[in-house]
Formats: C-alpha cells, structure tokens, sequence
C-alpha cells in the first residue's frame, strides 16, 4: 500500500473517530494463521479469492498445472466500532498475505479498508477499498504486433471499490445488493491488458435456525480493456462474467461447525478481433469447498480445509484441475 493509500484511509479514520465519543469505542484484534498445499501455484490466488466475500472475477492465468507448494498465509484485522447520532459505526483494516515456501515469486499481499454505517432502522452501508500489488501470474508469452514472441513475468496489481447496502426484511433474513469498481494493471509489455471492471449483484443472507446459516449471490460484471492499446494485439482480454455462489454454515456439534461452499463462473470474452486468442470463447469454473471450524473458546478456532476446482477454456481440449487443503488457527482478542 502507497503513502497516498495509506493517508486517505487515516484521514478516513481519524474524521470517522471525531465524531464518535472515545468513551462509546471498541476495538478488537483477529488473527489468522493458515498453512496450505496447493498443486497448483498459479491458480492458488484465483482459487482462494473465488469467494462472495472476496474477489472472484480474477484474471484468466494463461499457464497453469505450474506445481506444488507449501503456502502460509498470516493475516491481521484491526476493527474499531462506536456511536454516532445515525447509529453505528464500524471500521476495520485488514493486512495479509500469501507466503510461498518454495516459489517465492508467486508470494504477495493482500490489503483492505471497511467503512460501515449501521442506521436505527437496521440499513446498513458498508464501502471497501481492497488492495493487491505485484501479484505473479507466472511467466508468459508475448507477441508483438510483427509476430515476434518474447516471455516474461506478468505481474497484475489489482484495485476495487465496492458499496454494501444491506436491508434486514425479517429478523432472520437479510437482502444486499452489492457494487463495484475496479482496475487491474499491468506490468510491460502486458498493459494492453490493463482492465476496468464494474459489478453488480444481490446477496441474501438467510438464518435458517440458529444451527443453520445459508448466503446466496450473484455477481454480473463487465471488464473492458483498453481499447486503443489492444488494437495493435491479438490479445483483448474484455469479458462479461456471470457468477454464482452458496454458502451453508452447519452447527455439527456443541464446539464444531462445518461450511460448505458451491461456486460457478462464466467467463465471456468479447473480443471483436477475429485473430484474438480469446474470440469467441469463454471459460466455465466449477468450485466446492468444504472447511471445519472446531471452537477451542471464545477468541480461538482450529480450521481444517479442503478446496476442488476445475476450469475449461472452450479454446483448450482439456479441464483443470486444483486442489487445496489447509489448516489453520484463528485468534481474537
């Protein structure tokens, strides 16, 4: 995160802390502690991050099936909460990053910012700011506009903007409608591919019983790349993408809860150049996860995990596979 980032989230902040009393403030610390393997270390980013809560629309990795590898991921959650004369107020900074043991290339972080705006009627608005720099998608071939091809790294760093309006319609159930705005950058020589994204979508998030806790979404976006730099390249990665997501949280036992997650993506790219790589085609992801959450009190939990996708380009004979399991340990205080 640069100055400028990190200036404006501190103003943010300190605006929000003077209008809230000191006596009225809470804080908080979570932690976690999660250690992985994956088999794909190309994918393990875009796997991961395929969440409603995350950031599923991540760029397509031209070259996957790259390997193995060991990966922790530390990360910290700073939140602070008050009152207002509209309500409450929520605000929470979130660092962390994804470690890789032996292919130290594809290690980054992963950065975002909360506001949040909880109103005596029980609306709530929340905006996020979500940050990741340098992120390595592996090596990669380029072409250049007379035909000659060089490889080099590609590196992407990712931005977006999203509102939450959230609107309780029963004590149990509750209704979002989410937006966003985003960019992916590039490194040279791939910022032709640099992208501009917007999404839109509902979320309904339904306390079944108090053991049962379900989330449904989908997510339309559109991602348009620069249109003046692609027209000398066979390579226009503009999409329109459709994404579905369900999410069921079960209260197994006494201290033991189990999440089990079902994810689908469609990936249409809308490249007008009869010579592009990506015209007329699109990419389809299926994705489970199943994750245990076993409650040592009431600041720590173990989690144990498992995560299967396969993806098809309709430009690729074959389906990838990925598979990552964790465990990890989560701490608040």
């Amino acid at each position: 995160m640069d100055n400028r980032q990190i200036l404006k989230c501190a103003v943010l902040f300190a605006l929000v802390m003077a209008i809230n009393p000191a006596a009225e403030a809470e804080w908080s610390v979570n932690t976690n502690n999660d250690a992985y393997y994956t088999d794909d270390v190309a994918l393990f980013s875009v796997t991961r991050r395929l969440s409603l809560k995350d950031d599923p629309t991540q760029p397509v990795v031209d070259r996957p099936a790259q390997g193995g590898d060991f990966v922790y991921e530390p990360s910290a959650e700073l939140e602070w909460s008050g009152k207002n004369a509209l309500g409450k107020t929520h605000l929470s900074l979130d660092a962390g990053g994804y470690v890789f043991a032996n292919r130290s290339e594809f290690t980054h972080g992963l950065y975002e910012f909360q506001f949040a705006q909880t109103f005596a009627t029980g609306t709530k608005v929340g905006l996020f700011y979500n940050f990741v720099p340098d992120l390595f998608l592996g090596k990669n071939l380029f072409v250049q506009a007379n035909g000659a091809e060089t490889e080099h790294d590609e590196k992407l760093t990712n931005h977006f903007w999203s509102i939450h309006l959230d609107q309780p319609l029963s004590k149990n159930l509750t209704v979002r409608l989410l937006g966003r705005y985003g960019l992916r950058n590039y490194n040279a020589p791939f910022q032709h591919r640099d992208t501009e994204f917007w999404t839109l979508g509902p979320h309904l998030e339904w306390a079944i019983n108090p053991d049962i806790e379900l989330l449904l979404g989908y997510h339309y976006e559109q991602g348009v790349a620069d249109h003046q730099k692609t027209t000398s390249f066979a390579d226009n990665v503009s999409y329109v993408n459709h994404y579905a997501s369900a999410e069921l949280k079960v209260h197994l036992l006494e201290r033991l809860s189990g999440v089990f997650i079902f994810d689908f993506e469609k990936n249409d790219f809308t490249s007008a150049n009869p010579n592009d790589e990506h015209f007329g085609g699109s990419e389809n992801v299926y994705q489970g996860e199943i994750e245990l959450l076993y409650e040592l009190d009431e600041t720590a939990t173990i989690k144990l995990g498992w995560q299967h996708g396969s993806r098809k380009l309709t430009t690729e004979e074959k389906s990838i596979k990925n598979n990552n399991v964790w465990l990890g340990f989560e701490y608040g205080f």
